[in-house]
């Protein structure tokens, strides 16, 4: 694609968000001022999440690049000692974010209408990058991403969000429709909209979208379908297209979120594959579980820069050196009790659009994680729950109770692991 078609793509696409803003402004800031409300991406609650072995601080340079219409106002909310610069190449989205800020009286953010493309342009550079659902809507991501990774400090993080290739492929069917029909995003109407949705609603059971059309839930909003439907430049990647693209920008994955969907311990490939498929890399038994689960609609992980050393953010494994960890749990986890069907307490979590990643265990284990507050380490809530870490087989069990959480997501670390445990 030559400069003068980038820039053509970039003029649509900044087009579109004028036209239909996008996310939906949720006019509550004040609740993420009280604490009510956060977001995955900022620092408060998940300042663990990038730096374990610090001790949190909103004493922070953050870029939010790509803002929308809400994010920086978001994250400015519940980080009022940070120094954040939040781009966006729409004004309305601009103008959006600002007037939630001026509500709450934030000072701390400073808005500029700029490409990601372009962030070298600020002069300046961050602990942490922020940047969802934008790079896979760029005419040259890779491009984009080295923008990023050049304003990214040695020892920063960024959080970034791609679409998963295999969980879209009826999104591409009825983009590809749409583009065929010459229905444009820069000109429809409401009207217009609002037929594209029925017809969204009455596709046939065997059409690829049907089958997922309840985790992707923005078709059933104006601005929402645009963006999901009928948006000028989306492309999508695998788990194993997601390490290739880091690392054409010096970058590494640092930390996989919601790991559990592609992790094999939650599904039945590896009694299948055997000894080929656990020779596989971790990378590649990834990518095989993404294949078969088929509904991963989206990749959101922590990079780093490459020469970041794995001791300045690595807390697992969690059976080495484990008792000094403190588990955080992830919020709104689920427990099931025992019944007629089932001996063992079984765990979920709903965030996860995944129902069959689940954890089973005992009233230990149950006991185990209610001692869990974020603030005591392992052994802390192990003395809490009243067990005895001499009890050699108990603990065993609760390790890999702790292990099963971890890769499934229930619960993350943060502190540092020690030799002597």
């Amino acid at each position: 694609m030559t400069d003068e078609q980038q820039k053509q793509v970039l003029g649509r696409v900044a087009a579109m968000y004028e036209r239909h803003p996008y996310p939906p402004v949720d006019d509550d800031i004040e609740a993420y001022v009280r604490g009510e409300a956060w977001l995955l991406e900022s620092p408060n609650p998940g300042f663990h999440l990038y730096w374990p072995y610090r001790t949190r601080s909103d004493d922070l340079d953050i870029l939010i690049a790509g803002c929308g219409t809400q994010q920086a106002a978001q994250i400015a909310a519940g980080l009022p000692g940070a120094r954040i610069v939040a781009t966006d190449i729409s004004d309305n989205s601009l103008g959006q974010t600002a007037r939630l800020l001026e509500r709450i009286g934030a000072k701390n953010v400073r808005l500029e209408k700029r490409s990601i493309e372009d962030t070298a342009g600020l002069a300046q550079d961050f602990d942490l990058v922020v940047c969802t659902g934008v790079l896979h809507h760029l005419s040259d991501p890779e491009a984009g991403l080295a923008a990023l990774a050049s304003v990214l400090r040695a020892g920063g993080s960024m959080h970034l969000m791609l679409y998963g290739r295999h969980g879209r492929q009826g999104i591409y069917m009825l983009q590809a429709l749409f583009r065929a029909m010459r229905i444009d995003p820069l000109m429809v109407s409401k009207a217009d909209i609002a037929a594209l949705r029925t017809l969204v609603e009455h596709l046939p059971v065997s059409h690829p979208f049907a089958a997922v059309r309840h985790l992707h839930p923005d078709w059933q909003d104006d601005e929402g379908l645009v963006d999901l439907l009928l948006h000028v430049q989306d492309r999508a990647y695998a788990i194993d297209e997601v390490h290739d693209f880091l690392g054409g920008a010096g970058l590494k994955m640092q930390k996989l979120l919601f790991a559990g969907r592609t992790d094999p311990m939650f599904s039945p490939l590896a009694g299948v594959g055997g000894k080929a498929f656990k020779g596989l890399s971790e990378v590649q038994q990834r990518a095989c579980v993404e294949l078969y689960r088929a509904s991963i609609k989206k990749h959101t992980f922590i990079a780093c820069h490459r020469e970041r050393p794995e001791s300045d953010y690595e807390t697992v494994p969690v059976r080495a050196n484990w008792a000094h960890l403190r588990p955080i749990l992830a919020h709104g986890l689920e427990v099931e009790r025992p019944d007629s069907g089932r001996k063992a307490y079984r765990i979920t979590w709903p965030y996860h659009g995944e129902a069959d990643i689940a954890v089973e265990t005992t009233e230990n284990g149950i006991a185990l994680l209610e001692a869990c507050d974020g603030v005591r380490t392992i052994a802390e809530a192990v003395g809490k729950a009243g067990f005895r870490k001499s009890d050699t087989a108990l603990m065993r069990q609760l390790e890999g109770f702790l292990e099963r959480c971890a890769r499934a997501d229930f619960l993350s670390f943060s502190g540092r692991p020690t030799s002597s445990d």
